[in-house]
């Protein structure tokens, strides 16, 4: 669980990167699956913290935008969506699973 929490905060920052500056080059998707094992109860929620300025960060991004007509715009903001609703779904599953109350 605390890949895919670090996952999403990832793919947020990237999103955000992205937006941002165009740039979505030297994306390693695999080393999070790679490095991240078992947390500590202080590291998990520090995880959940950073997920939750990351999300913050993103959708203030994604209010701000004026012009959703620009090429892209929707499909990306839909593509957030979804990708992030999976994992978030996984986490909230996993938790139930293991008996932790919700994120």
């Amino acid at each position: 669980m605390a890949a895919h929490v670090t996952h999403v905060d990832f793919y947020l920052e990237v999103i955000e990167r992205y937006v941002r500056t165009g740039d979505n080059s030297n994306i390693d998707w695999r080393a999070i699956w790679d490095t991240v094992r078992e947390v500590t109860p202080s590291e998990w929620e520090a995880l959940r913290a950073k997920l939750r300025a990351s999300y913050a960060r993103v959708r203030l991004l994604l209010e701000g935008i004026e012009d959703w007509n620009q090429e892209r715009r929707i499909t990306d903001a839909v593509a957030i969506i979804a990708h992030s609703a999976s994992h978030l779904g996984a986490i909230r599953q996993g938790l139930r699973t293991i008996g932790h109350e919700e994120p």
